[in-house]
């Protein structure tokens, strides 16, 4: 009997040992009625809570508390849920795990492939996963050059902040969408577009957000229109942008840019927006000005009059010299240009400086890595 009993004060510490591991490891849940099991991944393990309901948007219990996808590590829920909850935390959670994290520290292309992998399940969401995904998605698009893919996403995040009715969401990090709430103009993305195959590629995705826009304000239609002008469809350009009825500033002074955009680009005389935009040229306010600048410049360079194509080269390069720091990708676009034209004019010396320039100072530009792929020409030798 007292061996028995000594057996047993020899087992007790090691099944109280096993049974602490087991619980760890989660084969063991205390016994909490009606409650399921949670690991955050900061370690916090919730077990007084119970999953009632879960979708995209995150996960919900009964204490009215929504966690994200991205906070979780594992759960164990109610068993005729479990396999659901695992299949989704599984499509859900690592992905939207690292756009916050680089959405925290500003690495916006490496947030790209997890916002790409995820937001379709948030197109048509309203909440702050929806435009968490959306935003980084505009963000990593431009960063990698993509812009003309970014605008979709950025009439998404608009869509979204107008049906809630704010003009900011809480975001890892420091930076916020810049954006004018009654035009729907923002900063960050100016109404020009570089490639012409991604242009058409996107009028099919930006038309079917803005179908579904709860507000429409006139940069919408802004940006709509000088995308469709970019992808060569100048008949919607048209369409499009005699709907803009607005005659506040900016919105104005955009109307006629992109006027001049459509004859630079479909090249048909007479060319009455140009002309408007040459005589107004200093008139323009400082957001648009570089824009104005660029499409008089990219007009002037077609001259067969040399000293209208050298007026065109000093506009173009005004827009890196004063508006570069703001419009990098505008000023890489110049750059490019106005170095394309020194070489047809067999000034190698000059074509080769701004190459220079655009490759140095706007490497992460699309212009840059248009650059990137085309052999540098070779100066002459000094005789």
């Amino acid at each position: 009997m007292k061996q028995s009993c000594r057996q047993s004060s020899v087992a007790c510490p090691r099944l109280a040992r096993l049974l602490l591991l087991l619980w760890l490891s989660g084969s063991v849940i205390p016994a909490v009625s009606g409650a399921d099991r949670v690991v955050l991944r900061n370690l916090k393990i919730i077990t007084d809570k119970t999953v009632t309901a879960f979708d995209e948007d995150g996960v919900r219990l009964d204490s009215t508390q929504v966690l994200g996808w991205d906070e979780i590590e594992k759960a164990k829920v109610a068993p005729d849920k479990q396999e659901a909850f695992d299949k989704m935390l599984g499509e859900l959670g690592g992905d939207l795990y690292r756009v916050r994290q680089r959405l925290t520290v500003g690495d916006y292309e490496g947030l790209l492939p997890h916002a790409e992998a995820v937001h379709q399940r948030y197109v048509g969401r309203t909440s702050d996963t929806a435009y968490t995904v959306l935003q980084a998605l505009m963000w990593g698009r431009l960063a990698v050059g993509q812009r003309e893919a970014a605008l979709a996403p950025y009439l998404q995040c608009y869509d979204i902040l107008a049906r809630r009715g704010k003009t900011e969401l809480p975001l890892p990090g420091e930076r916020r969408l810049l954006f004018d709430p009654k035009t729907a103009l923002t900063s960050d993305m100016t109404p020009v577009w570089f490639d012409t195959r991604a242009a058409r590629a996107e009028m099919p995705k930006v038309y079917q957000v803005i179908r579904g826009m709860k507000d429409r304000p006139d940069g919408v239609f802004i940006y709509y229109a000088s995308l469709a002008s970019a992808a060569g469809d100048d008949q919607t350009a048209e369409k499009v942008l005699g709907a803009v009825r607005s005659a506040q500033t900016p919105i104005t002074e955009l109307r006629d840019i992109i006027g001049a955009q459509r004859e630079v680009l479909t090249q048909v005389t007479p060319n009455v927006a140009v002309r408007h935009l040459s005589d107004n040229i200093d008139k323009l306010s400082g957001d648009n000005m570089p824009l104005g600048l660029y499409w008089l410049g990219r007009y002037r360079l077609n001259s067969d009059e040399l000293e209208t194509q050298h007026l065109g080269l000093l506009d173009l390069l005004r827009v890196p010299a004063v508006y570069g720091d703001r419009q990098p990708e505008l000023a890489g676009a110049a750059l490019l240009l106005a170095m394309q034209k020194l070489a047809d004019q067999k000034d190698v010396r000059g074509s080769v400086a701004l190459r220079g320039e655009l490759l140095a100072g706007y490497g992460s530009t699309y212009s840059a890595k248009l650059v990137n792929r085309q052999p540098s020409p070779q100066p002459n030798p000094d005789p």
